[in-house]
């Protein structure tokens, strides 16, 4: 079992008293007194008055929502509270740094519990075609399919497009390359190589382009199953004047998520 489940595990086997309350428990109570006549609102949504002087319990510390303040309880009521508010009574410190660790382990599963959720999140949303295009042309009855583009490293975005048949990938890239060239003496491509060590290259298949590099690679069917195969490992584009090879990726996997949406349902 990976390291993150297991703090996920443990996580899961606290008290559900403690978790529902937000707080770690002191191995016994410590009877402190109140400083000033204090009242609020406790979690509940309750009145709570206190008395100067008054005796309540401190039966732990917070978490989450209530780090930083004292679990109490009374005989009227019971809350949340700042540690100025009361004069701690004997073995406060030393209760109070015994829930450090247990404390430590809630928050670090939390913080493991929300990355996991954010990396879910992530996932399903790049199993999503997000589409500019998809509709069938009225006049030579094609379906016409373009997606957004989609950022897979700092320099580089894919577009996916297919007319018919036909299916082309579009590289655009932020980086200083001179034009897309179509032209067999001087012809642009991007070489993409995947974890597995296949290199599939594209070669540019539309007009001359000198504005931002966008290079237009048609792709064929069997060049399509070679892509799902494996994550990108290294993407090098070249143009009229320079090349230069990305190794760093965002979205390694584009391919093996998005390559389905040539077929939408």
């Amino acid at each position: 079992m990976k390291k993150p489940l297991l703090h996920l595990f443990f996580f899961l086997l606290l008290s559900n008293n403690l978790f529902a309350q937000e707080y770690v428990a002191f191995e016994k109570p410590i009877e402190s007194t109140i400083i000033g006549n204090r009242s609020f609102t406790n979690e509940n949504g309750e009145e709570c008055s206190l008395e100067s002087k008054s005796t309540i319990e401190i039966l732990g510390r917070g978490y989450g929502g209530f780090k930083g303040k004292y679990y109490f309880k009374n005989n009227k009521c019971s809350g949340f509270i700042s540690s100025v508010w009361f004069s701690a009574g004997e073995g406060f410190k030393e209760q109070d740094m015994k829930v450090n660790p247990k404390i430590y382990e809630i928050n670090n599963a939390r913080a493991l519990k929300e990355i996991e959720e954010e990396n879910l999140a992530d996932k399903n949303e790049r199993q999503k075609c997000a589409y500019i295009t998809n509709e069938i042309d009225v006049f030579d009855n094609q379906r016409v399919i373009r997606t957004k583009f989609d950022v897979i490293s700092e320099n580089l975005a894919i577009q996916l497009y297919s007319k018919g048949s036909k299916k082309k990938i579009v590289f655009g890239a932020s980086l200083e390359l001179g034009c897309a060239s179509p032209h067999k003496t001087n012809r642009s491509k991007v070489m993409v190589m995947l974890e597995n060590e296949d290199v599939i290259t594209f070669y540019h298949s539309s007009k001359l382009d000198c504005g931002e590099f966008e290079l237009w690679g048609n792709v064929s069917n069997s060049e399509l199953i070679r892509l799902k195969k494996s994550p990108i490992k290294a993407i090098k584009l070249t143009g009229t004047d320079y090349y230069d090879t990305i190794e760093k990726f965002e979205w390694p996997t584009y391919f093996i998520d998005q390559l389905k949406c040539y077929n939408p349902e």
